[in-house]
């Protein structure tokens, strides 16, 4: 994916191939978390509670993390500028996940629609949504991505909020589904624009880890 990204992708919208560097880590390791740092560099961690997003890797799967919010800061400044985007890209090389991530540390108050001193504000979810679709626009346009995309089984955007969160209104079916949903570590999210690249949306919080 990242010879995708470097080769494809420049070539599809006319810019020079990407000389980003360190944009992209592996890992085997069974349980790993994510972090976006203060300079916008992605870590991986081992021990729970140290990153953003939780992942469970019980097969060992070789996993790849692509600071794809790097590499689109590292093409020239015309194209990038202003471009939403997510902040990672993370495939399986066996071809059965393929993901999109942003990762926040937000307060939960803040995360769906909430009024402050300037008034009503649509919240880091909707926020999120945007960067997810405008990813997909941008990566699906490139044949070359779209298709090696389309081959993996799971084919998820993954919004991971270090604190914990509910959604906005609670009803007896809304808990009952978030319940439920916690079994499985995340709630899926209603998105038709990202569900028409193929796609699913999906919200993991505090503890919750997605599964490979």
């Amino acid at each position: 994916m990242e010879t995708l990204l470097r080769n494809d992708f420049t070539a599809h919208y006319g810019l020079p191939n990407s000389a980003t560097a360190n944009i992209s880590i592996s890992t085997t390791a069974q349980y790993f978390e994510i972090e976006d740092d203060e300079h916008k560099e992605t870590q991986l961690h081992l021990i729970a509670g140290s990153g953003m997003a939780a992942y469970r890797n019980t097969n060992g799967y070789t996993t790849t993390i692509i600071n794809y919010d790097k590499f689109i800061t590292g093409l020239p400044h015309a194209f990038q500028q202003g471009k939403e985007r997510c902040d990672l890209i993370v495939h399986t090389t066996n071809l059965r996940y393929f993901l999109l991530n942003e990762l926040t540390d937000t307060l939960p108050k803040y995360v769906w629609p909430y009024v402050n001193s300037k008034g009503p504000q649509l919240g880091k979810m909707f926020k999120a949504a945007n960067q997810f679709i405008q990813s997909l626009t941008d990566l699906m346009a490139v044949t070359s991505i779209a298709t090696f995309a389309n081959t993996h089984t799971f084919r998820h955007c993954c919004f991971f909020n270090k604190q914990s969160m509910s959604p906005p209104t609670i009803t007896a079916t809304t808990a009952f589904g978030r319940l439920a949903s916690l079994t499985t570590g995340g709630l899926r999210m209603s998105n038709p624009d990202i569900e028409a690249f193929g796609f699913e949306f999906w919200e993991y919080s505090g503890n919750q880890v997605y599964s490979l």
